[in-house]
């Protein structure tokens, strides 16, 4: 459980070692990621949740099963605008049990998203030489196969490493996993929000591990946050590339 604080004296964290990030960016006019809890009306997540952003890394290098060891972080460049809107599905005609049913269903979208990802592990090479050439070896899409998208390349970079535990040394600028935060330090202005019940693994067969929730700042203002000094799943936290900020991998 996270807790609103006033804004404390910040310390540094301990320095640990230096490691490579790859970044890029996806937006596109639209995006969904359907809650699984939602079945007659299709309520989305507000962002990229962290199922779907492996599923985006297999599909630009053609693989089905991504290393668990992969690190993954995701800042967000526009704000969550949602809006609901009445889409016409269609029926399972194809499978010729009947006749094509035009089913219309309240689709909740994500507008506009813009979202920076951060990534480390294996394949580091080879996803970079497929972002480097704008290439992908399936579509890639924000969550829905009508939502398609194109990754940019923005660079390779190495990166600080600091240990979790206390006051963040500098405002993080990326979405945190809400079990990592001990307190947020409240600074005018700031406006917190709470993305959750995610999905935290995929195991294939349409079989899932683990529910994780995401705390973000819905201005796109950096904010402090204090750290667990440990946290289950683990999240590791980095100084961003140009030490603008820090970033939080899970």
């Amino acid at each position: 459980m996270y807790r609103i604080r006033l804004m404390p004296n910040i310390s540094n964290l301990g320095h640990k070692k230096a490691m490579d990030i790859l970044v890029f960016d996806v937006k596109g006019p639209l995006a969904h990621f359907r809650r699984p809890d939602t079945t007659s009306t299709h309520a989305s997540y507000p962002f990229m949740t962290r199922t779907a952003l492996r599923g985006l890394l297999g599909a630009i290098l053609g693989i089905g099963d991504w290393p668990t060891e992969a690190w993954t972080g995701m800042s967000l460049l526009s704000p969550v605008q949602l809006r609901v809107q009445q889409l016409s599905l269609l029926g399972k005609g194809f499978l010729k049990s009947g006749d094509v049913l035009n089913r219309p269903t309240t689709v909740e979208l994500v507008i506009n998203p813009h979202y920076r990802i951060y990534y480390n592990g294996p394949l580091m090479d080879e996803l970079e030489d497929w972002l480097v050439a704008g290439r992908s070896f399936y579509p890639t899409y924000l969550g829905s196969a009508f939502a398609l998208t194109f990754p940019q390349w923005v660079g390779r970079y190495q990166v600080q490493e600091w240990s979790a535990g206390g006051w963040t040394p500098r405002p993080l600028i990326s979405v945190v996993p809400a079990h990592a935060v001990a307190s947020l330090a409240m600074e005018d202005g700031a406006s917190y929000a709470r993305a959750g019940g995610m999905v935290y693994e995929a195991l294939g067969g349409r079989r899932f591990r683990g529910i994780i929730h995401m705390i973000y700042e819905s201005q796109l203002r950096p904010f402090r946050a204090r750290i667990m000094p440990t946290a289950v799943p683990p999240v590791r936290f980095v100084l961003a590339p140009n030490e603008v900020g820090m970033i939080a991998l899970w």
